[in-house]
């Protein structure tokens, strides 16, 4: 569905715009593009370019880890542990190593230098210790994040480094760094684009059409027309569309939808607020961390292939 969505989209473009859509935004799955790409909706030498969503090239770093402790679950590391537990490759280091690379690539996404610069940063600051420190990436800035080289010029000799990753996990989880900082992949990552405001639109439209009942054509329609009309103008542009079928709307009509504009965008500026984000973040670290202590205590109780 999703690939003929698109499909009619570019199709239509030149006609109904008298414009060329020469960008693609998709996550990891190239059914979509590949379709695109073969179609050329356009012409021949035409050639459609696709920019990968950052949100989901964040989520790879997040699964790659995760795959990873999973094959490594029963596995000895080159220093007779596993890959799991307390100080090694947990939960909530994976959710932190995922954001930092998130914000690696939105940070520097100007420059596939920089990018790749910050995302091994993250690497060598996590892994760092007293005896090793690798803060080569790490910026020197007054207001540098990485307390190691703001001790610099201060004194060294008191700064302790915070328990780090192990060496032998280091070493296991490097060829994840280097694959998703690859100039090819970090590329297409080039302006910080993403989908979010697409996800947006759906999660609005599902209100109206769930994806768990059964819709006929007519419904979804008419679900998409009103909720992209809400989406754009709010959800006070209802009253325009029930005016244009001759209905009196009063003020218990007019209140309650301006009331639910002001609560959108009050929610959505609290959102982006560092300290509502801040403690989203420290939640969901939280759960990590009650997930694997449950995990210690009680062994996992799935392993994929088993049952």
């Amino acid at each position: 569905m999703e690939v003929d969505g698109m499909l009619r989209i570019f199709n239509r473009s030149e006609k109904l715009h008298s414009l060329k859509y020469s960008n693609y935004i998709g996550d990891g799955d190239t059914k979509t593009f590949n379709a695109l790409s073969e179609n050329k909706s356009y012409s021949d030498d035409y050639l459609i370019q696709k920019i990968e969503c950052v949100g989901h090239v964040q989520k790879r770093m997040g699964t790659r880890l995760m795959k990873l402790k999973l094959v490594y679950s029963k596995k000895e590391l080159s220093d007779g542990k596993t890959i799991g537990g307390k100080g090694r490759l947990t939960d909530s280091l994976i959710d932190k190593l995922a954001h930092y690379y998130g914000n690696a690539i939105r940070c520097n996404s100007t420059s596939v230098k920089e990018m790749r610069k910050a995302i091994w940063a993250v690497w060598g600051h996590s892994c760092s210790t007293d005896d090793e420190p690798m803060h080569w990436f790490c910026p020197t800035n007054p207001n540098t994040w990485c307390k190691y080289n703001a001790a610099i010029n201060n004194n060294l000799q008191k700064y302790k480094h915070k328990p780090s990753v192990a060496k032998a996990v280091r070493d296991v989880i490097k060829p994840v760094f280097a694959d998703l900082s690859h100039p090819a992949l970090l590329k297409k990552c080039l302006g910080g684009k993403t989908q979010n405001p697409n996800e947006s639109l759906n999660s609005l439209i599902w209100k109206f059409c769930p994806k768990t009942i059964g819709s006929r054509l007519q419904i979804a329609e008419i679900a998409a027309n009103l909720e992209t009309s809400v989406f754009n103008d709010g959800n006070q542009i209802l009253i325009t569309i029930l005016e244009k079928f001759g209905l009196e709307i009063n003020r218990n009509v007019c209140v309650p939808l301006a009331e639910r504009d002001n609560r959108r965008i009050f929610t959505s500026r609290q959102r982006l607020l560092e300290s509502s984000f801040e403690a989203r973040r420290a939640k969901k670290i939280k759960k990590s961390k009650e997930i694997e202590l449950f995990q210690e205590q009680e062994g996992m109780s799935y392993y994929p292939g088993e049952f």
